[in-house]
């Protein structure tokens, strides 16, 4: 999934100049002129932290929290909204590296998970369960291997 950049929107507006570090999401939305501004909504409702505080931990949480409510693509439009913004005053970096979208994740929301047919959850249900079982044996496994190899001389 491409990433898109300032330049993807046209020319920064001048109220964008104003945005500093020291602002929360909810005081730089308000003078950013992207139109993904938008998506940023929900997070100035969840954190109230001035943009330079935040860190990869915030991503995590906000992607959590809100997986529970909204699709894998709406969570990522969201969290590429706010990396957009920090990117353009100069922030962001180390959210940036550590960042992972959900939808390259490849696994479901507990939302889209509820949207389910009650068949197919109790599949994937299932499915989680026998890889819970086959990691199990391959501990086991390892662990009888290493008993057996220790002490020997290689």
């Amino acid at each position: 999934m491409s990433r898109n950049t300032t330049q993807d929107y046209g020319p920064v507006q001048m109220t964008d100049d104003k945005i500093v570090g020291t602002m929360t999401i909810r005081e730089a939305a308000a003078l950013w002129s992207d139109p993904r501004r938008q998506h940023l909504k929900r997070w100035a409702e969840t954190f109230g932290v001035p943009l330079q505080e935040l860190h990869p931990g915030h991503i995590v949480t906000y992607q959590k929290d809100r997986g529970e409510e909204a699709t894998a693509s709406q969570v990522d439009a969201e969290v590429e909204s706010l990396l957009a913004l920090l990117k353009q005053i100069g922030l962001g970096g180390e959210i940036d590296r550590y960042h992972r979208p959900l939808s390259e994740a490849g696994e479901l929301t507990p939302a889209e998970i509820r949207a389910l047919p009650e068949p197919v959850r109790k599949y994937i249900d299932k499915l989680k369960q026998e890889i819970l079982e086959l990691e199990a044996e391959k501990n086991q496994m390892s662990n009888r291997i290493r008993r057996t190899n220790w002490g020997r001389s290689r």
